[in-house]
């Protein structure tokens, strides 16, 4: 309602406030004239009383016990009338003065609500400045108030409009932007295996040994493979960052989800006779489980790439967390390479067969987890990978 509005309220209260010291005025002016009719009454008793005793002094009390009687007051008014003396003009000032004042009044007050209207007009009119600067993308400008009322009120909440649609712009910007990287690292990515492709093809299209066509197609068949994990593993990536991963958790031992993560590079590990040791906890954890198991195959994947002859994978449970460690008993990751392993298609300086977005996805997994992932490196030791779950996930 328009009465809640505090403009108007402090309008109304003006208002209110110039009418008390209006009406206090007329009073004083009322109070004015009165007196000044009281003081012609008196003059002009005073004149015939006067007049009487000087000609009669004698007769003095007579006279002022006569002044008061009735019938004496309708005998000079006759007499008055006689002589037409009762019908004298004059000019009543007062009855002017009255009007003035009137005047006055709704002439301030006119100026008040003209004032205030202005003052509503302008605060508009810079709104719409604002709100034109806006549309044309500068987010520079700052209306926030710190005062009440509905016209306050509009400023502030435009004032949050504008810093959301600002981060929306940056957003859109730093998204446009990652789109750019990205469908480059994609390009790259695919044209390596791509360019190999073509070169397997115009070999075979030539080759008449029978032998050698099926190595070359088998490497086509790798390198087909190897395109198809790759845009799996993008549109993965992609939900990952989109943000519409929405997980399913469920409850599930520790060491059933790592046998689950093991299971596609079993037969990998036995080809190139990796000794696997598990030391599993017999803890209960709750976690998407296909995400998840994803995020642990990566991190075994990698340590697979780096290992000499060993993979460890130990679990424990304390009262903040749960913790995978995955180890390896590779050379280590170089000093240089250890803060960007998490990079997405960042590929360390002895393995430029890798793609580089394993481990990357397995960390934004984990974070959606509410988790975290370290890293532990020796130089000819090897490399530890430790996923701390914690107990609000659990």
């Amino acid at each position: 309602m328009m009465i809640k509005n505090k403009e108007i309220k402090k309008l109304i209260l003006v208002e209110i406030i110039f009418l008390i010291i209006t009406i206090i005025f007329s009073f004083f002016i009322a109070n004015v004239i009165n007196n000044n009719y009281k003081q012609k009454i008196i003059n002009n008793n005073s004149y015939i009383v006067g007049s009487l005793i000087k000609k009669y002094p004698n007769l003095e009390d007579d006279i002022i016990s006569s002044i008061v009687l009735k019938e004496n007051y309708e005998l000079g008014n006759s007499i008055l009338e006689k002589y037409q003396l009762n019908n004298v003009d004059y000019v009543n000032y007062d009855n002017y003065l009255i009007l003035i004042s009137v005047i006055v009044v709704y002439l301030v007050l006119a100026l008040i609500n003209f004032i205030f209207i202005y003052n509503i007009y302008k605060k508009i009119q810079k709104i719409d400045q604002y709100m034109n600067n806006i549309l044309n993308g500068d987010y520079s400008l700052n209306i926030k108030e710190y005062c009440e009322g509905d016209i306050s009120n509009l400023k502030n909440d435009i004032y949050k409009m504008t810093v959301k649609l600002k981060e929306q712009s940056e957003l859109l910007i730093k998204d446009k932007k990652y789109l750019e990287e990205v469908l480059e690292d994609i390009s790259h990515q695919i044209k390596t295996p791509l360019t190999s492709m073509y070169m397997i093809n115009d070999i075979l299209s030539n080759e008449k040994d029978e032998k050698i066509r099926k190595e070359f197609l088998l490497k086509n068949k790798n390198q087909i493979e190897r395109i198809e994990w790759l845009v799996i593993s993008l549109l993965k990536m992609s939900k990952l960052d989109s943000g519409t991963v929405k997980l399913k958790k469920e409850k599930i031992k520790v060491k059933d989800l790592i046998n689950k993560a093991i299971e596609p590079i079993k037969v990998s590990l036995d080809l190139k006779s990796i000794d696997l040791d598990l030391n599993l906890s017999n803890d209960t954890i709750l976690v998407d489980i296909n995400w998840t198991k994803e995020a642990i195959l990566n991190i075994i994947k990698n340590a697979y790439e780096h290992t000499k002859d060993k993979i460890t994978i130990t679990s424990k449970n304390n009262p903040l967390y749960l913790e995978i460690k995955i180890t390896d008993n590779g050379k280590g990751i170089a000093k240089k390479d250890l803060k960007h392993i998490f990079e997405r298609f960042y590929k360390g300086s002895d393995n430029k067969d890798s793609i580089g977005i394993g481990l990357n996805m397995s960390k934004k997994i984990i974070n959606l987890e509410q988790g975290i992932i370290e890293v532990e490196t020796k130089e000819n030791v090897g490399s530890t990978f430790i996923i701390k779950l914690y107990k609000n996930n659990i």
